[in-house]
């Protein structure tokens, strides 16, 4: 993104505060330049249980990934 908004890091920086504030969009940018963008279907920033569902579908890729590049 370029507006330098854009947090890079992983669940455990959030220890203090189990509910994110601010996440309007999801973005996942694949190495062929291909992207994927998510946004709340159900408010204008996604709330903690939306982020965990998403956390299980990027951990569904990373499968995928890992097991594409096995064989």
């Amino acid at each position: 993104m370029e507006n330098g908004r854009e947090w890079t890091g992983s669940a455990l920086d959030l220890r203090g505060n189990l509910e994110p504030n601010g996440i309007r969009e999801i973005v996942i940018e694949f190495e062929g330049g291909d992207t994927d963008s998510f946004k709340s279907k159900l408010n204008d920033e996604f709330a903690a249980y939306e982020l965990h569902q998403m956390a299980g579908y990027i951990d569904g890729i990373i499968g995928s990934i890992a097991k594409g590049q096995r064989n």
